[in-house]
């Protein structure tokens, strides 16, 4: 365990995280989830991490859930929260599969670099031949997931076909809500809502 605590500022306020062994640190795509976050009263984290996009809506004033696969990332997320004295719910799930309750925010830093090998500890950037393998998993579940008004949160790259994705999922609305450009890659953060249904005439 590395025991260096470091801080980060988001909005005016400070948080403390410690970095975990065998678990994604925070990253620019971290970052970039931070600032364009507007968290609601009820929220689920998917692929929590070190779990301080958690902290940070818990520091706001919401419940949070926060899950991952890795119970090492449930560890480092509720370590991360008591040592900013904030309550997050922790649970291992593998996507939704755990999850029966919906949500006002979901958030969700998935793994998004297209690749087509399946290397071994490849498992937090992967996202398979179009970046999107897990993507369309969780986007295949959200709808059950998500309270009447809710959002979720989602990062996107530039070196993925973003736009097929968008065209794939038409019963949702794809916001772009902030990018960040590096020297062969943006990333997008996506707020990604239910369309409103028509009533039948």
């Amino acid at each position: 365990m590395n025991s260096d605590v470091f801080e980060i500022a988001v909005k005016g306020m400070i948080f403390r995280y410690r970095i975990c062994p065998g678990v994604y640190p925070p990253s620019e795509d971290t970052y970039l989830l931070l600032e364009s976050l507007t968290p609601g009263k009820k929220v689920l984290e998917i692929g929590c991490g070190s779990g301080l996009l958690s902290v940070y809506c818990a520091a706001l004033g919401s419940e949070v859930t926060a899950v991952d696969i890795n119970p090492l990332a449930l560890n480092c997320t509720e370590m991360n929260s008591r040592l900013n004295h904030v309550q997050v719910e922790t649970l291992p799930s593998d996507l939704f599969e755990k999850i029966d309750e919906s949500y006002d925010s979901i958030i969700f830093n998935p793994p998004y670099l297209p690749s087509e090998d399946d290397v071994e500890g490849s498992e937090q950037w992967n996202g398979g031949k179009d970046g999107f393998k897990v993507t369309k998993t969780f986007l295949n579940s959200l709808e059950s997931h998500l309270n009447t008004g809710g959002s979720a949160w989602i990062v996107l790259s530039s070196l993925t076909d973003i736009q097929s994705l968008i065209d794939s999922y038409q019963r949702f609305i794809f916001q772009k809500v902030r990018s960040v450009s590096f020297f062969m890659e943006t990333l997008n953060c996506y707020r990604i809502s239910l369309k409103e249904k028509q009533p039948l005439s």
